[in-house]
């Protein structure tokens, strides 16, 4: 016999069922864990029918408990959610979990509570049953080279918050495309936690989603907080998902970056009128002052009426307030935006700040102090330490000294380190109380976005994760060109990415437009590249079409032929543009040939036309064949680089 109390929640006598977000899920009650799921968000599919854990690791005992542990389970209902109280067997803590509907989605929450005993450190696991065999699963993180399939990892830790090895974004995504089901997995982006991953490969029989390095004391609660999406069977439609929950991550606060797209350069404290011609000639749009500053972690001097760069070591040359307005103003009569170079956290000279600061100074996790650039140390910001009040001083300073720059150019939002010399209240690592540098930002950018916006821009060098670009309206990949590729997926929305080449030759000049058109980015403008002028001519009429593009959430809509890449947006005109680059080349003799092109949209058969523009030439109408929500083309051989624009009907 059944009892529904909702159409969120059914019990039977084994089991309750939780349906919400296009996804069902089963929980034994017996033990309180996800035996079966289900996506129902079209035909009912059956993800996986095993028996899934939740899992506590205790680093005082060394024990990680699940569910034959157990010494009871309890649960209590009512229409709005699930609530299951846990204990277990040699454990001296509780663990409560909450199944909930957010709208679009399941919600779990877990809270791990110590009534009495030592501090310790911890981890929080749910871990969801993996269809088996696991071969037709694919999956999507953010973060470069994806997607990919389950299969070809032994073991693989996805850990969000470091922007060079890990993941943008708290989001998975899992789908199969033989049955058309899938599902996304969040964290909220604006849930605070130290450390979260999912875990997963080939062998495993879960998917893991690990909350770590939790503090847990009878002062201080453990807790978690997941969310489940159904989707189809692809990736799309999961950043499509995580956009419409969280747009404000997405969307800039200032209308005035949609002016800024296109080129832009790392400059120096001081530029001449005929340098910042030549740059416009490149399609500069903004420059980053660079190096205006005594010492990092000093952005703002006071006190003092000239003093030399903290950054170009070797430079002489005498800098003050005048000549910073001075530069200002040159960039500003060629019609170019100014912005400032600022830190929030992070580097700090080892000799020139006050003695006062040395307590702020980071220590890693064999108790040393370290540093992240030459001759300083990584320094704790938080506002209630000296540098952290120093960083707040300098933020009112620079920003109400010049008023009549752009707005800041933000260096350095990847710094989420452990450290060990202070305590948030939240980290703990190896039972000891620790800080993840990651929540230096908050306050310091809420802060100067509060000063700046909307009014003026914010733009940042390659940030660590997804719960601070809401402060930014722009971002950077500096130098790699697969930072690219990984930070792409940042905007998704409005919000530009720039990518900054620091060597001049046209082999480079090429690969960086050509990276540019992959991803609809913004390029450098060096007056040392105006030998390379000619690219700038040709890739230049291609880019702009790309400008203030947004991204296609739409399942599977793009197919490539061989020796390609690209990706499809949508256009400030509301067409579709298709960024093409070829990545093979044949042997001499060899027939060579572009292959045909696939696009699935609703509609897209009633297409008015489309247009191919490639680099240096004439725009081409192509012909193509169309079918219900799909069209098919074939490009012409000679293509290395080129954008596709479709118009719809109705334009």
């Amino acid at each position: 016999m059944s009892k529904d109390n909702s159409s969120f929640l059914l019990e039977t006598e084994e089991l309750w069922r939780i349906s919400a977000g296009g996804m069902e899920l089963s929980i034994g009650k017996a033990d309180g864990c996800v035996n079966r799921i289900v996506n129902i968000s079209g035909e009912r599919k059956v993800w996986a029918a095993y028996c899934g854990d939740v899992t506590v690791r205790d680093d005082l005992l060394q024990r990680t408990f699940g569910r034959r542990d157990l010494k009871s389970v309890v649960f209590e209902a009512n229409a709005e959610r699930l609530v299951i109280h846990k204990q277990f067997q040699g454990a001296p803590w509780s663990l409560r979990e909450t199944y909930s509907s957010a709208d679009d989605a399941i919600c779990w929450e877990s809270a791990l509570t110590l009534a009495d005993g030592d501090y310790r450190s911890c981890a929080v696991s749910w871990n969801l049953p993996l269809p088996q065999p696991v071969f037709p699963v694919h999956f999507w993180a953010a973060k470069d080279g994806m997607p990919s399939q389950i299969s070809r990892f032994a073991g693989l830790s996805l850990e969000y918050g470091e922007v060079t090895s890990g993941i943008l974004m708290p989001l998975l995504s899992c789908y199969r495309t033989q049955d058309d089901s899938g599902f996304a997995l969040a964290m909220p982006f604006d849930f605070k936690t130290p450390r979260f991953r999912f875990l997963f490969g080939f062998r495993e029989l879960d998917l893991r989603a690990e909350f770590d390095w939790l503090a847990l004391s009878p002062d201080h609660t453990a807790k978690t907080k997941l969310l489940l999406h159904g989707t189809p069977g692809d990736w799309r439609p999961a950043l499509g998902w995580v956009y419409e929950r969280f747009t404000e991550y997405f969307e800039p606060r200032s209308p005035q970056i949609d002016s800024l797209w296109g080129g832009h350069v790392c400059g120096e404290f001081t530029v001449s009128a005929q340098e910042v011609r030549r740059m416009v000639e490149l399609g500069i749009k903004w420059y980053e002052v660079h190096g205006h500053f005594p010492a990092y972690g000093n952005y703002h001097p006071e006190g003092i009426p000239q003093w030399k760069s903290g950054h170009f070591r070797t430079n002489e040359t005498m800098i003050s307030e005048a000549m910073i307005h001075q530069t200002i103003q040159t960039l500003h009569d060629a019609g170019t935006a100014a912005f400032l170079y600022l830190q929030v956290t992070g580097d700090g000279d080892e000799k020139l700040l006050p003695p006062e600061m040395e307590v702020c100074r980071q220590k890693d996790r064999r108790g040393q102090n370290w540093s992240g650039w030459e001759k300083t140390y990584m320094m704790n910001s938080d506002p209630a330490l000296p540098f952290g009040k120093e960083i707040d001083r300098q933020i009112d300073g620079i920003t109400a000294r010049y008023p009549e720059a752009d707005g800041i150019f933000l260096d350095q939002p990847c710094y989420n380190f452990v450290d060990t010399a202070h305590d948030d209240g939240i980290t703990a690592i190896d039972n000891q109380p620790a800080y993840m540098s990651g929540f230096n930002y908050f306050p310091h950018l809420e802060h100067l976005s509060r000063l700046l916006h909307p009014e003026k821009t914010i733009i940042a060098n390659g940030p660590f994760g997804v719960g601070i670009l809401k402060y930014f309206d722009a971002f950077m990949a500096e130098g790699d060109s697969w930072l690219c590729e990984h930070l792409q997926y940042y905007g998704i929305g409005a919000k530009p990415l720039f990518f900054l080449v620091y060597e001049h030759d046209d082999a480079h000049i090429e690969m960086m437009f050509r990276k540019a058109l992959l991803y609809g980015a913004g390029f450098a403008s060096y007056p040392a590249a105006m030998p390379s002028r000619d690219l700038y001519e040709k890739y230049l009429p291609l880019l702009e079409k790309l400008y203030r593009r947004r991204w296609v959430f739409d399942p599977d809509p793009l197919r490539l032929p061989l020796g390609f890449q690209g990706n499809i947006y949508r256009s400030e005109r509301n067409t579709y543009c298709i960024s093409l680059v070829r990545t093979m080349s044949r042997l001499a003799g060899r027939i060579s040939t572009a292959g045909e092109i696939g696009i699935t949209l609703p509609g897209i058969e009633d297409a008015k036309d489309c247009i191919l523009y490639q680099p240096g030439l004439g725009p081409v109408g192509l012909a193509f064949t169309g079918k219900e929500n799909s069209i098919s083309l074939e490009l012409p051989s000679e293509l290395v680089a080129g954008l596709l624009e479709i118009t719809p009907s109705g334009l």
